[in-house]
């Protein structure tokens, strides 16, 4: 019982600390593939979640742009790159991916 109310007051209390993580993400769709690409996001080039996610700390929140910014619809993006704020204060690092357009 005891080990129970520790594992959840931990946990409780990451959830607590956790600041906002925001992050920006700018698509360029392969030529031809601006609808495929960009319809997700309401044909925005530049897109920013209105709810963003949470994160322990500057380093968990750069973390999340990077594994954010690979490009998993190959064939549909050329470019994307992500930025993040954590708490509002900007990190100062891009992530990038470019793929082959078919």
């Amino acid at each position: 019982m005891k080990t129970i109310l520790v594992t959840a007051l931990l946990f409780i209390g990451n959830i607590a600390f956790a600041g906002d993580c925001s992050l920006t993400t700018t698509r360029v769709a392969c030529p031809g593939k601006d609808d495929a690409a960009l319809k997700p996001y309401d044909m925005q080039k530049v897109h920013t979640p209105k709810k963003p996610e949470k994160a322990a700390d500057e380093a968990a929140c750069l973390k999340i742009a990077e594994s954010s910014s690979k490009i998993i619809r190959k064939g549909t993006l050329a470019e994307k790159s992500v930025t993040a704020k954590f708490d509002g204060k900007d990190l100062g690092k891009t992530f990038a991916d470019k793929a082959e357009c078919k």
